[in-house]
């Protein structure tokens, strides 16, 4: 499950692992410049159940605060600790972090060798293809990380200027995974599990990344577990009960102010699956509390208004 700030959270890992299917799961992109003075338990991104199948992100440029960082995240337990390089917006890079690395090969490559010393932990690098198009040196940049020592990459398979909305170029993907020796993982587009299927198939990666899509069906990683072994998925489950789950959830987590925000996140996505889900979304967004939200979802469904 994809790095997604206000999503890739406690809460939302544990809806996802409700269905299984999904192998690891990333935290939200995590401020290095922050997460020194963070405190597990009382920050709101430093929060978790488990950490056996969860990888920290960082975002920062900065030496030193990527090696504290690190080492802070590092000893928490984690499976492993990743760097963001694929972070495209402007509030981001303009600080020369995320994606802003991708331009300046020579500090990313001090980011990481400064990071592989901290940590032991499986250490990656979520990237995009770059500014432009350019396969060779997108591959480039990639023999610089292996070089640099990471142990596997994920790309999102669109660049820079592609933001979002432009469909993902799996062919990166596939020329990524024929030039390295490390373990390649493909992000983008995958929006059913006959996409991944087909990631798979197409590009030769070693794992898939699912991002908004996990978001909008928290089950999708279950269905592909099931296409890959030569099964059918099972039929999604009731759609209320994810949502009430979820509010669940983040009343375990988070404050009532911050649960309510995330909630009304999720419920944008979540509503994805309804004809009319605009109407809830709507209508969870006028809620002031996070118990009125709750019952928000109950009587839409209870009146058949979704």
């Amino acid at each position: 499950m994809a790095p997604m700030v206000d999503l890739s959270h406690a809460a939302y890992q544990e809806l996802v692992r409700s269905f299984s299917g999904c192998d690891l799961f990333y935290s939200e992109m995590l401020n290095a410049r922050i997460v020194p003075g963070e405190k597990p338990g009382t920050s709101s991104y430093l929060k978790w159940t488990r950490l056996d199948d969860l990888i920290f992100q960082i975002a920062g440029n900065d030496i030193e605060k990527m090696q504290e960082s690190a080492a802070k995240l590092d000893g928490f337990g984690p499976f492993g600790i990743d760097i963001n390089m694929g972070c495209w917006l402007n509030k981001v890079t303009c600080h020369g972090w995320g994606a802003g690395l991708l331009k300046d090969p020579s500090r990313a490559q001090e980011v990481v060798a400064a990071v592989r010393k901290t940590v032991d932990r499986p250490l990656s690098v979520k990237m995009r293809i770059g500014y432009s198009p350019d396969v060779k040196a997108m591959l480039e940049f990639a023999s610089m990380l292996v070089e640099s020592g990471v142990d596997f990459i994920v790309l999102h398979a669109r660049t820079v200027e592609d933001g979002m909305s432009r469909k993902a170029k799996w062919e990166y993907i596939a020329a990524l995974k024929d030039a390295v020796d490390i373990p390649v993982v493909g992000n983008g587009d995958v929006r059913s599990a006959r996409d991944a299927q087909e990631m798979f198939r197409l590009t030769g990666c070693d794992a898939v990344m699912a991002g908004r899509q996990a978001v909008i069906q928290p089950w999708i990683f279950r269905d592909i577990k099931a296409l890959l072994a030569g099964g059918d998925p099972d039929n999604p489950p009731s759609l209320m009960d994810v949502m009430l789950d979820l509010h669940r959830l983040l009343g375990v987590h988070f404050p009532p102010d911050v649960a309510l925000k995330r909630f009304k996140t999720a419920i944008a996505w979540l509503s994805q699956n309804l004809t009319f889900g605009h109407h809830l979304t709507k209508s969870i967004g006028r809620e002031k509390t996070f118990v009125g939200a709750r019952t928000c979802i109950e009587n839409s469904f209870k009146l058949g208004i979704t």
